[in-house]
């Protein structure tokens, strides 16, 4: 289903509160305003999809990128106010809602504020690796833990060897190799990426570990055949309907198992791209549907929580 793009966008934080909630109502309710292409022609559109049968439908997000602008700090990132708001309204009408992350369970629960909310939202850290559970606890998937402490060696060793400005993130049970701060552009940015790549790639190569290509960054990652694809087709199972919403090459995976599964059960589903001047054209000519940067996406997500309420 290739749909027209949607959602010109101007960001959330160019609207007030007040403006966000209204556009959603008028998206919601089948209004063709807010700049809105192709909303109101049939159900192959993205919202009549994922709307018709909330009991039967999942739901999944990533995070930076998504609902969350990229920002130089990873830690600085957060959650746009009304996409994050409306996750948790969809969590309590759709058989499953679920942010899924490179980000640790523990940096999701905190950003996607589950203590707060106390919705049904679910919080699925390292590409499925860990979920942060009730209580504030963190189930790993089997076999995840006698890798830390190869992790704990390859981030040393990173750390010793990664060029000044680059910052190597340790989430555990992964590592994420940052150099979006760096203050370089054009081609000396592009070369201490390639070279930081490849020296991530041969370091974490020693150990078992595999390489995954992201915004300004790689990340190495633990060799379960556990990713985003894995972690939708487990949550579909039995369902009817899916939608994915992501940034980034990961994401592409998630795209590729709702292929899969539209393929080999009948699933209806749609594949949400978020488009940002860093988005892989992969993941762009994979995608149902793009929306223009998590402003879109949050107002999206809006749409989507307002035609549940009303129905």
């Amino acid at each position: 289903m290739r749909v027209p793009l949607l959602f010109a966008g101007d960001g959330e934080s160019a609207r007030s509160d007040k403006d966000q909630d209204a556009c959603a109502r008028a998206i919601g309710g089948g209004d063709a305003t807010c700049e809105v292409l192709g909303l109101t022609t049939t159900e192959a559109t993205a919202l009549e999809l994922l709307s018709a049968q909330p009991r039967r439908t999942a739901l999944f997000c990533d995070f930076d990128g998504t609902i969350a602008p990229l920002v130089t700090d990873p830690d600085a990132s957060r959650a746009l106010p009304g996409a994050l708001r409306a996750l948790h309204e969809l969590s309590r009408e759709m058989a499953v809602v679920a942010a899924v992350s490179g980000r640790s369970a523990s940096f999701l629960a905190q950003g996607l504020e589950l203590d707060k909310y106390r919705s049904k939202l679910r919080a699925i850290g390292l590409h499925g690796l860990e979920e942060w559970s009730a209580g504030g606890t963190i189930k790993l998937k089997e076999g995840v833990s006698v890798w830390r402490a190869a992790v704990e060696t390859v981030r040393a060793r990173l750390v010793e060897a990664v060029p000044a400005g680059v910052r190597v993130e340790d989430k555990g049970y992964g590592i994420t190799v940052h150099w979006r701060s760096i203050a370089a552009s054009g081609d000396d940015l592009k070369s201490i990426g390639a070279s930081t790549t490849e020296l991530v790639r041969t370091i974490g190569a020693s150990y078992g570990l595999l390489a995954r290509l992201g915004k300004a960054s790689v990340e190495l990652a633990i060799p379960l055949g556990i990713d985003k694809g894995t972690v939708v087709t487990e949550l579909c199972s039995g369902l009817e309907r899916a939608g994915y919403l992501g940034d980034d090459l990961g994401d592409v995976l998630g795209f590729r198992a709702l292929d899969r599964l539209t393929a080999s059960s009948g699933l209806k589903a749609v594949k949400v791209a978020v488009a940002g001047a860093e988005a892989p054209s992969e993941l762009l000519e994979a995608a149902d549907l793009v929306l223009d940067g998590p402003g879109a996406a949050s107002t999206f997500l809006q749409a989507l929580a307002g035609r549940l309420a009303s129905a």
